[in-house]
């Protein structure tokens, strides 16, 4: 008998990619800077200062390819860890925009382009999440 991982259930694939964004909760918290450790068409693991209610209802505002687009998000877990106060949000897209898979694949495309740049330049591995650091640039200080 095989065993199914949740990883084995979804739909899209994740990419280890730190994107900055803001998200809104549906309480009365103001927005917040967050960023992605995760990130796929369908949904993201958000790193985030606070932790949110499962099943709550979120805003985010990611920029893509000098795009911003507003995605309405369903946090299906959340994990705190305690040593650096910071929670792993996990989130699951159910209402986007209909152009932000293919900015999303843009995006991915441009950031694995820049990875192999940057691996001839620097003679030496570089992960797709370092090298969506400096593709992004400046990321929100989550501490």
């Amino acid at each position: 008998m095989t065993e199914t991982t949740a990883h084995d259930k979804r739909r899209y694939k994740r990419y280890p990619i730190y994107c900055p964004l803001e998200y809104k909760a549906e309480d009365d918290y103001p927005k917040e800077a967050a960023i992605t450790l995760n990130i796929s068409e369908g949904g993201a693991l958000i790193s985030a200062n606070r932790g949110l209610e499962i099943g709550s209802s979120v805003i985010i505002k990611v920029k893509l390819r000098d795009e911003t687009f507003f995605i309405i998000g369903r946090v299906r877990h959340i994990k705190h860890d305690q040593s650096n106060n910071v929670h792993e949000v996990g989130v699951e897209f159910w209402d986007k925009p209909r152009t932000f898979t293919k900015r999303f694949n843009e995006e991915l495309e441009g950031i694995m382009d820049y990875q192999k740049k940057q691996v001839q330049e620097q003679n030496r591995e570089i992960s797709l999440a370092e090298a969506s650091m400096s593709w992004f640039g400046e990321l929100p200080d989550m501490a």
